[in-house]
C-alpha cells in the first residue's frame, strides 16, 4: 500500500509542470487568466463536463465533493488521464492550426472510515499561449513598415483535497479544498526592443457540495446535487525586463499587476438513472463580476454554463459493464472583446470498457466557438480523452 502510494506522489509531482504547459493557440487566451479549462476528462468524459447530481461506483467526481461516496470499499482508486486536440481558428480570411497533447488529470480516492471518504488529485485550471504579428505603416514612408510581436505562453493548474460524509443512505456532504498555481510568460517586441512581463499566480480556493437520492420503484432512482464557491483573490508576483539591442541599458523591476479573483460559483444538478440508463443535468454560474481588465477591448462578463448527459449501460446485470456516452453543452465566455460575445457549443461521445477492477475510457469532444461579431477570433476544436480508473486491493470483503 505505501509502494503505491508513493508512486502515484512521483507520478503527480511529475506531471504539474506538463499540466502547466499552454494547451491553446487562441489569441484571446492573452487576456484574463487565460483559456478556462473546459473538462477535466475523468472516466465519463465522454458525457461532457456533467456530474453535480452523478454518484457511482468507481467515480473520483470532481465537480462536486459529496457525491464520492460509492466508492469500492475495497480499493484505493486511482485515475489518470491525458487529453489531445487539434484546434483551428479563423480570423476574416486568415486560418491557423493548433496540435496539443498533454496530462489532463490524476487523482486518489477511497474510504477513511464508515461514512467518511477522501479524495485528491491534480488538474489543468487554464492556458495561454498565443502568437500575433501586426505591422503598421510609417508616417511619410508609404512603403515601410513596423513590425511588432506579441507572444504568451504558460498557465494555471490546481491541486484539490476532497472529503465527504455520508450521514444516511440518501444524503450526503463535502468540502474541496485545494491550491491553484502556475506561471504566465508575455512578450512585446518591436524592431530592437523587447519587453517581457512574467507574472506568478497562486491562490487558495475551496468548494462545499451535497448530494441527496430518492430510490423509487423497479431499481430507478432519482438524484441532486448542489455545490458552491466563494471568490478568493489571487496573488501575484510580477516582473517586467526590457532589453534592447540598440543600446547597452537593460532593466528590470517588480510590476503591480491588475487584481484578479477566482469568480463565485453556483452550481446544481439532476440525474434520473435505471438498471440500464441514466440521464443528468448541469447547470452552473461563475461571477466574474470583482474583476476588473486592464484592457479597454476586454471586459469581464458572468457565466452560464448547461450540459445534459446521457449513459447505457450494456449488461446491466453484471457488477463492471462496457458504458456508452453521449452529451452536449452551451456556455458563454468569462470575457467579452469589443462589445462582442463569445459562446460555445459543445458535443461528447464516449465509451468505458471494464477490466478486472479498472476501467479504460475513451472520449471525443467537438467544440464549437460562436460569436455574435464577425471581426472575433473564431475557433472549432476536436479532442479525445483517455482515462484509466483502476484499484488497488486492500481486502477480499468489503469493509463494514
Amino acid at each position: 500500500m505505501n509502494k503505491t502510494i508513493y508512486l502515484t506522489l512521483i507520478v503527480l509531482l511529475t506531471a504539474l509542470h506538463a499540466a502547466a504547459q499552454n494547451t491553446t493557440n487562441l489569441p484571446t487566451s492573452m487576456y484574463g487568466v487565460g483559456e478556462l479549462n473546459a473538462s477535466e476528462g475523468g472516466r465519463y468524459a465522454g458525457m461532457g463536463n456533467v456530474g453535480v447530481a452523478l454518484n457511482k461506483v468507481g467515480m473520483l467526481n470532481t465537480l462536486n465533493p459529496a457525491a464520492i461516496t460509492r466508492m469500492d470499499t475495497t480499493c484505493f482508486t486511482f485515475e489518470v488521464g491525458m487529453a489531445a486536440s487539434y484546434a483551428r481558428y479563423s480570423f476574416l480570411s486568415d486560418h491557423s492550426s493548433n496540435l496539443t497533447g498533454n496530462p489532463n488529470r490524476i487523482g486518489l480516492g477511497f474510504r477513511v472510515m464508515k461514512g467518511w471518504y477522501m479524495m485528491a488529485g491534480m488538474a489543468p485550471y487554464s492556458s495561454m499561449g498565443y502568437l500575433i504579428q501586426t505591422e503598421e505603416p510609417v508616417e511619410g514612408l508609404p512603403d515601410e513598415y513596423v513590425y511588432s510581436y506579441f507572444e504568451g505562453n504558460g498557465g494555471m493548474y490546481r491541486l484539490y483535497w476532497s472529503n465527504a460524509f455520508k450521514f444516511t443512505p440518501r444524503f450526503s456532504i463535502g468540502i474541496n479544498i485545494g491550491h491553484i498555481r502556475g506561471e504566465v510568460m508575455q512578450s512585446e517586441t518591436q524592431e530592437s526592443a523587447t519587453v517581457e512581463y512574467s507574472s506568478k499566480k497562486r491562490a487558495f480556493y475551496a468548494e462545499f457540495g451535497m448530494h441527496y437520492e430518492w430510490w423509487l420503484k423497479e431499481n430507478r432512482n432519482l438524484s441532486f446535487g448542489l455545490t458552491l464557491s466563494p471568490a478568493f483573490t489571487i496573488k501575484q508576483e510580477n516582473e517586467q525586463t526590457y532589453t534592447s539591442s540598440s543600446t547597452d541599458e537593460d532593466w528590470d523591476e517588480s510590476r503591480h499587476g491588475t487584481a484578479q479573483y477566482l469568480p463565485f460559483k453556483v452550481g446544481a444538478g439532476m440525474a434520473y438513472g435505471t438498471p440500464r440508463w441514466t440521464l443528468t443535468a448541469d447547470y452552473s454560474y461563475l461571477d466574474w463580476s470583482r474583476n476588473v481588465s486592464s484592457y479597454t477591448s476586454m471586459r469581464y462578463e458572468n457565466q452560464h454554463k448547461l450540459n445534459v448527459g446521457m449513459l447505457y449501460a450494456l449488461h446491466p446485470r453484471r457488477m463492471r459493464s462496457t458504458e456508452l456516452m453521449g452529451g452536449i453543452g452551451l456556455s458563454n465566455s468569462y470575457m467579452s472583446l469589443k462589445g462582442g460575445e463569445m459562446y460555445y457549443l459543445e458535443a461528447n461521445l464516449g465509451v468505458s470498457f471494464p477490466i478486472r477492477y479498472s476501467f479504460l475510457s475513451l472520449g471525443g469532444t467537438w467544440r464549437r466557438q460562436v460569436n455574435t461579431r464577425a471581426n472575433l477570433m473564431q475557433e472549432s476544436r476536436w479532442g479525445i480523452a483517455l482515462n484509466i480508473t483502476f484499484g488497488e486491493r486492500l481486502s477480499k470483503a468489503k469493509l463494514k
